[in-house]
């Protein structure tokens, strides 16, 4: 998918965007310089880009200031005031602050930026290894891989471990089981043959024996439990046909104060009484037959019983006797039950003993037993050895089943312990080999990272740097740790120098430019924002002019690039076409002020200027002059040095037109041509030639007019026509586009025995040495 191209950037109030500020991108143009002086604005354009893709301002991280945040906004200005816009063909981003974070809308579209600033380059280089692994870092990544090492190294720990307590209990295992062999008189070849065999054994005799003296413990304690029973049963009977007997003596002794008419009476009563419960309205009297009184009847005979002052008495004795009369039958009846389960318990006790089941060595009681159950006691006493025995029989059986439980778990254990450890014998050591092969293809992995980008940085480096043999940089990770950096290179034959030891200031910082622009480009750089912030501070007059066109090289790999310097040459070489001019966009920002904030304005290459000028409507013909004169002479200048004509040598190392033109002798003047680059809508590429000789002689003619009329104030000036300098700025105009190509430069890479030529050969200029 092709990425949206950019088309501007808008700043609201971030730092010194005290007004609102635009940049608007070139089309076409990948490179984008911003030029100005100390205090400008650079770095807030930087921290624009570095908000809008990483919701941070990072040129104040290194100042100080702790928590930056409050810092971002312009002075005066809130937090919720800050707005970063970037319109792209493809739609709008734009980023603002919310109350603790960065809040940005259309997300799809937000770009992904890598900004540089001195400061890093610094930090980069100079930085403890730990830290500077944190830059390369996401580059390697292996986080997930050394996860799984970890995991695998605590398996195999884990494993290991088991292996250990596996090979523990086998031998805690063994040791049980030749406990209970040398227990059982150390029988057999071994404790392991022995208990394999013990295992084996039938366990029916055990458990019919224990049958047997479980049932007859179970018969015995029925039969003991009885003699006290009836004694207790008999007992009782007694003591209820004595109550009964003094109930009857106490009835008869009542019975005996009284007359007998008045129990006769009473008895009268009473039976009146029934009757009158079935007939409760008489009409005449059941004994006389008489109606007299016949309704107050039952009244009567209800008062005269209740008025019987014995009669209560006597029912109570009488009701006492029936009682403890059914006490005597109740407790008869329960002797006689007992009796009859204690003989019933006995025959099955002496049944289950002498029926053949008991084996013969289980000693049982002597039968018969006696008839009265009253006297089973001494019985019972003379034979309950016999029931202890039984009990410790029992017990032995129970002691034999356990011992043969816990034998035979030991032996499963041991087994199972046996098994785990044998796996685990064979599981650890191959575990171990996929750690170590792991290991091998991450280290493998990591150093391959790490050697590519030591190539591209060596590359780049030697491209700043050509012939000074320090390109053979190592970046490597410290042996022994995971994350820490090591930087190396070749100095003075040492291939392991640190260059922070050796390396001037200049080379440390083309180095560091250099890992950070080899870093950046394997992040999809198709899809990214480059941005320099001020990179240039301390590198000389001929680094720069390498660092610039490895610049240009290098940003063919990203979305746009972004350069800022208050690198004066720069400026004076773009405006000169000594630039790269087609892939470059060249803003130069006006000085900052706390009312105004940024401004800048657009720099205009020297010949666009001359063009400008003579297109304008009321020309300045002296300033034309001035203007064509210096592009002329540094044409001359750049063909004089190009073809290494003689020239007049001065100290000073200037030269007028009268000195340059000349030079370029009539042999030479003869064979200067220009082939210029055409391509249709085919696809199909032609040159055509410009000969230089015309623009040359022509120039030659009217050379003086620039002298006269652009460089001092002259009275012969008064005689020259303003067309005439208007036709000298018209002529080298014509000659500078003859010569230059005005989108990519001037024809400076030598072509072997043929041409010189510009970036993409729009531009051949022949002869490549001067004829002789």
């Amino acid at each position: 998918m092709t990425v949206p191209s950019l088309t501007s950037l808008s700043i609201e109030n971030l730092r010194g965007s005290v007004t609102p500020f635009t940049l608007s991108f070139e089309k076409g143009k990948k490179l984008i310089i911003i030029y100005g002086e100390n205090g400008t604005g650079k770095s807030t354009v930087s921290d624009a880009f570095d908000l809008l893709g990483n919701g941070e301002v990072g040129s104040l991280d290194t100042r100080g200031l702790g928590v930056t945040r409050r810092y971002w906004p312009s002075i005066g200005k809130k937090a919720a005031d800050v707005k970063v816009t970037l319109e792209t063909t493809g739609g709008s981003c734009s980023v603002s602050l919310g109350k603790s974070d960065v809040v940005v809308s259309n997300e799809a579209l937000r770009p992904q930026v890598a900004v540089l600033r001195r400061n890093q380059i610094l930090r980069l280089i100079e930085a403890k290894p730990a830290d500077r692994y944190k830059e390369i870092g996401r580059f390697i990544d292996v986080a997930g891989v050394e996860a799984s090492e970890g995991t695998l190294r605590k398996l195999i720990l884990d494993k290991q471990n088991e292996y250990n307590t596996a090979s523990t209990r086998v031998s805690e295992n063994r040791a049980t089981i030749e406990g209970f062999w040398r227990e059982a008189s150390s029988p057999g070849a071994s404790a392991t043959a022995w208990a394999e065999q013990e295992v084996q054994r039938d366990q029916t005799q055990i458990d019919l024996c224990k049958a047997v003296v479980d049932q007859l413990m179970a018969l015995w304690d029925k039969v003991v439990s009885h003699p006290q029973k009836v004694i207790d049963l008999d007992s009782q009977l007694k003591n209820a046909e004595a109550a009964r007997n003094a109930a009857q003596q106490e009835l008869a002794a009542l019975e005996g104060t009284m007359a007998s008419d008045y129990l006769e009476v009473l008895d009268i009563l009473k039976a009146a009484q029934a009757h009158f419960r079935s007939h409760p309205n008489p009409s005449v009297c059941p004994l006389c037959e008489s109606s007299e009184n016949a309704d107050s009847l039952v009244a009567e005979v209800t008062r005269r019983i209740e008025s019987q002052g014995q009669h209560n008495k006597l029912e109570s004795a009488k009701q006492a006797v029936a009682g403890k009369a059914r006490a005597v039958e109740l407790a008869q009846q329960r002797l006689e039950d007992a009796r009859a389960t204690a003989a019933t318990d006995a025959a099955a006790f002496q049944e289950y003993c002498t029926s053949g089941e008991v084996p013969a060595d289980i000693l049982v009681p002597a039968f018969p037993m006696v008839a009265d159950t009253a006297q089973w006691s001494s019985w019972i006493v003379s034979h309950q050895d016999k029931r202890d025995q039984w009990a410790r029989t029992a017990e032995a059986c129970v002691a034999d089943k356990k011992f043969v439980g816990a034998l035979r778990t030991s032996l499963k254990i041991l087994e199972e312990n046996e098994q785990r450890a044998k796996e685990l014998e064979v599981l650890v050591p191959r575990l171990t080999q996929v750690l170590e092969l792991i290991e091998r293809e991450r280290k493998r992995f990591t150093d391959a990272i790490l050697s590519a980008i030591s190539i591209r940085v060596g590359e780049l480096y030697e491209a700043i740097h050509p012939g000074e043999g320090l390109n053979k940089i190592v970046l490597a990770l410290e042996e022994g740790k995971r994350a820490s950096l090591e930087i190396a290179a070749d100095f003075g034959g040492n291939p392991d120098s640190p260059p922070q030891a050796y390396f001037s200031d200049s080379h440390l910082d083309t180095l560091g430019l250099c890992v950070f622009l080899a870093l950046a480009e394997r992040d999809a750089p198709e899809n990214k924002l480059l941005v320099l912030d001020d990179v240039l501070g301390s590198v000389d007059e001929p680094h720069v002019e390498r660092i610039i066109e490895m610049i240009y090289d290098a940003i063919s790999k990203f979305r746009h690039c972004i350069v800022t310097t208050h690198y004066g040459p720069w400026r004076h070489k773009y405006r000169w076409g000594w630039l790269k001019n087609g892939q470059c966009q060249f803003v130069e920002l006006s000085r900052w002020s706390l009312h105004k904030g940024m401004s800048h304005s657009r720099s205009i290459p020297e010949a666009e200027r001359l063009r400008a000028m003579l297109g304008d409507a009321a020309p300045d013909h002296q300033a034309i002059c001035a203007k064509a004169g210096v592009i002329l002479e540094a044409i001359l200048d750049f063909l004089t040095q190009l073809y290494e004509c003689s020239v007049p040598r001065k100290a000073s190392g200037t030269y007028t037109l009268g000195e340059l033109l000349p030079a370029i002798d009539g042999k030479l003047r003869k064979n200067l041509r220009v082939e210029h680059r055409h391509e249709d809508s085919t696809g199909a590429v032609t040159y055509n030639p410009r000969a230089l000789e015309p623009h040359l002689v022509e120039l030659a003619r009217i050379a003086q007019v620039r002298n006269v009329m652009g460089c001092h104030f002259n009275a012969l000036s008064f005689d020259l026509l303003d067309s005439d300098a208007l036709a000298f700025g018209a002529e080298v105009l014509a000659l500078a586009d003859a010569l230059i190509d005005h989108e990519v430069g001037w024809p400076r890479n030598g072509k072997s025995g043929s041409y010189w030529a510009t970036a993409g050969e729009t531009r051949r200029l022949h002869p490549l040495k001067k004829p002789s």
